[in-house]
């Protein structure tokens, strides 16, 4: 009972982060559910994915639609090689030929982190108040 009220609280403010940042919070969910020894890591990244193919956005996407903010071509250009990239990379990930181990996986998530990291706050700190 406590871990799926855990897994609640994870949610909402996962929810709650990605509507107010646009960035998929799927990296915090990862490293809670591992710290927290909730799960095994690959079964929770499994989890992760099914997550981000149902429309968890929908009520945001709604709210941008309302004002115009949505560059659609952008949009279908992005699901369609997100939806390539994601199918190869699944393939590095799980089968006996696996390329990558739950170490390795930690690693490349955890660069990648710190390099977007760094380029959000460098671009918020030269961002000119409007």
């Amino acid at each position: 009972m406590l871990q799926h009220l855990i897994q609640l609280f994870l949610g909402l403010i996962s929810g709650l982060f990605l509507g107010i940042t646009g960035v998929a919070p799927t990296g915090l969910i990862l490293i809670a559910l591992d710290n927290l020894k909730i799960g095994d890591y690959k079964s929770n990244l499994g989890a992760i994915l099914m997550l981000n193919l149902f429309p968890v956005t929908i009520s945001s996407v709604y709210e941008f639609y309302k004002s115009d903010q949505i560059n659609y071509s952008l949009a279908f250009i992005l699901i369609f090689s997100i939806m390539i990239g994601s199918y190869f990379g699944s393939k590095m990930v799980i089968g006996k030929n696996s390329f990558f181990n739950v170490k390795n996986i930690k690693y490349l998530t955890g660069v990648l982190s710190l390099f977007v990291a760094i380029v959000f706050l460098t671009s918020a700190y030269y961002e000119k108040n409007t």
